[in-house]
């Protein structure tokens, strides 16, 4: 089976982890940015604002405002 690789804000990059839930459904991807620098997205409808109090929904991949790592509503759709 070839390597996934995940496009995501505009760039490819080689995914180096993929987790599922219990239904099979995509929960997380793990790509490489550079070496030895990774970077994790999670499958999410919705994301905390900067203020901490509430969430939006988002329709694209969204970076958390605090962490290094980004949310997405749909992970499938990124993997190429």
């Amino acid at each position: 089976m070839k390597q996934p690789n995940i496009r995501i804000y505009g760039e490819v990059h080689k995914v180096k982890e993929i987790e599922f839930n219990d239904n099979g459904e995509i929960e997380k991807v793990v790509y490489k940015v550079s070496d030895g620098n990774y970077r994790s997205i999670y499958k999410a409808d919705e994301i905390i604002t900067k203020s901490l109090t509430s969430t939006r929904k988002i329709q694209k991949p969204t970076e958390h405002p605090f962490h290094n790592f980004s949310y997405a509503p749909s992970l499938k759709s990124l993997l190429c």
